[in-house]
């Protein structure tokens, strides 16, 4: 049964796809670890993979404002998206690239 250490663990150093070449870190995911809501992203952007946290630029100024206006901040969900690694230029992920990372969100989905 994983864990959320170990899962992270074995999640910042997956080599399965190609972005693992080009990422500055991995986007594992951020929130209460027993949250009830659940918000996925595409991909991290540039902002995303120089923090290693999902949702902090732009989109997630946004999200955060979402979240003010229905009584929620970031402490009361978990942050995911489906693949881990920023694809080049921001383009959307490849179906091989989602497959390879599919994995990983399927685990933190069920230790949620």
């Amino acid at each position: 049964m994983d864990t959320w250490e170990s899962l992270r663990t074995e999640c910042l150093a997956c080599q399965g796809c190609s972005l693992a070449e080009t990422r500055t870190n991995v986007v594992f995911g951020d929130g209460a670890e027993n949250a009830e809501i659940l918000f996925i992203g595409e991909g991290p952007g540039q902002h995303e993979d120089e923090q290693g946290k999902p949702f902090v630029g732009r989109a997630g100024k946004l999200l955060d404002d979402m979240l003010e206006m229905v009584g929620l901040d970031r402490t009361k969900v978990y942050i995911a998206n489906i693949v881990k690694c920023r694809p080049p230029e921001n383009r959307d992920p490849l179906n091989v690239e989602q497959d390879a990372c599919i994995g990983w969100l399927r685990r933190q989905t069920a230790l949620l």
